[in-house]
């Protein structure tokens, strides 16, 4: 027998008890049998409306799941390994990796040299391999691609 039906078998018990008492004070004499049958027709009821309304289901709320970040890497730098992950196993290369190199450079140039990637005197401290990254359509780079960029966006 399920607790919950254990619970309302108590609480019929209590309920027929309280109101034998009740009935008995106020010089009302019951009928036991009715009363006990009135108490757990009450009861019964009461326990399929709950069990049927009581239960909602699953929710609507999502909880949210927090990805353990790799030792020694701090979320930045996991998304940074994230997007370079997505990049080298996607079926088909998109534009992200080549935005985030050609804004990465646009940043280190304006702070260094006071020069955007468009600018004509920033092709020259690009280098040709960075430029065609940031210049053509968006393809995949392998690693050594990639490493070669970054170290010459670093040595900007």
């Amino acid at each position: 027998m399920p607790a919950r039906w254990r619970v309302r078998i108590v609480v019929a018990v209590a309920l027929y008890a309280v109101l034998e008492v009740v009935f008995t004070k106020v010089d009302f004499d019951p009928d036991a049998l009715r009363l006990a049958l009135v108490v757990a027709v009450g009861i019964a009821l009461f326990g399929v409306v709950q069990d049927a309304l009581g239960d909602s289901g699953p929710g609507w709320d999502v909880e949210r799941v927090s990805t353990p970040l790799a030792e020694g890497l701090d979320r930045p730098t996991a998304r940074y390994v994230g997007l370079l992950e997505s990049h080298l196993t996607s079926r088909t290369p998109d534009g992200v990796l080549a935005d985030r190199l050609r804004t990465l450079a646009d940043t280190v140039l304006r702070q260094r040299h006071g020069l955007g990637v468009a600018d004509p005197a920033a092709r020259d401290l690009l280098g040709p391999e960075l430029g065609r990254v940031l210049d053509e359509p968006p393809r995949r780079l392998s690693r050594d691609e990639i490493d070669r960029c970054m170290t010459r966006i670093e040595g900007l």
